[in-house]
């Protein structure tokens, strides 16, 4: 009897220790996942700051340099938030980089933006002349009547590496197939250059600015607002489609017959068409190019 009663506690005493411990690891995984929810949270939280922050200062003249912006608090916990931006902007004033920055304790988000644009006297020339070279512009027999250019003026770029704060690095031809330029800044360093295949079609906005030249085969088309920046050449191919682009190379620009361009031709060296060409002047790309915000 006494021996049944023992047994009998030892299982009561098991069970209770069991539930104990169960009880011990159910509350221990919850608080897991609050700290986990609320570190989300806060995440989400200081991204959304970030957006509002940079939403505000859009239009607004921003100095060179940091500030501070504003404090806040975040819930649960009655937590300070502290939001600030530092502006950095090329020697040259052609290239600048935004970031927003929301911070609370440990926990950091950040945001930014890149934005490029001609020199002023540059703007000024390419809004009043859809073709500038430095030297000569061969071809023009092949533009429809018309068409303002102007050669033997000197041309002063910004430098392409002026472009690589924060830019995509790389542009796979697979990637770009599906997703597009999605309005960000590319930057390739290889001197050998960057080739688009024949027939391709690249959706989206974007800035590709490369060491080496920039070379499109025939039949490719653009969609969208596109900036092409070589420090060499820029090479088209027959029947290319750019309805909104701005090109600039400091080695000179060829074109093929059949293109439509839609936009400005700018370049240190000669510019070349070497057949009939449907171009016309956008003077609305001079105003440059703006990324979209992206989180980092």
């Amino acid at each position: 009897m006494n021996s049944s009663r023992g047994n009998a506690s030892l299982v009561l005493l098991s069970t209770a220790l069991m539930l104990l411990v169960i009880a011990q690891l159910f509350f221990l995984y919850v608080g897991r996942e609050y700290e986990r929810h609320l570190q989300y949270l806060r995440a989400e939280q200081l991204r959304l700051l970030c957006f509002s922050a940079m939403e505000s200062l859009t239009g607004k003249t921003v100095r060179a340099g940091s500030k501070q912006w504003f404090k806040t608090v975040l819930y649960p916990g009655e937590m300070e938030a502290c939001v600030s931006s530092t502006l950095t902007v090329s020697d040259d004033q052609c290239v600048s980089c935004l970031e927003v920055q929301a911070e609370c304790n440990s926990e950091r988000q950040l945001l930014r933006q890149v934005k490029f644009s001609l020199p002023k006297l540059l703007q000024q020339e390419a809004a009043q002349c859809g073709i500038i070279s430095s030297t000569e512009v061969v071809g023009a027999e092949f533009l429809p009547q018309g068409t303002l250019y102007t050669g033997g003026r000197e041309v002063i770029f910004p430098r392409a590496k002026d472009c690589a704060w924060q830019a995509v690095t790389e542009l796979p031809m697979d990637v770009l197939r599906l997703n597009g330029l999605c309005r960000r800044f590319y930057y390739l360093d290889d001197y050998r250059g960057v080739s688009f295949n024949s027939g391709m079609k690249i959706y989206g906005s974007g800035l590709i600015a490369a060491e080496g030249s920039i070379t499109i085969a025939d039949g490719c088309e653009f969609t969208d607002d596109v900036i092409l920046f070589s420090e060499q050449k820029i090479k088209i191919g027959r029947n290319v489609k750019l309805p909104h682009a701005l090109l600039l190379a400091k080695k000179g620009i060829s074109v093929g017959s059949g293109c439509r361009i839609g936009g400005v031709l700018l370049s240190g060296g000669r510019i070349e068409f070497t057949g009939s060409v449907d171009f016309s002047h956008d003077e609305n790309l001079v105003a440059g190019f703006t990324s979209v915000y992206y989180i980092l």
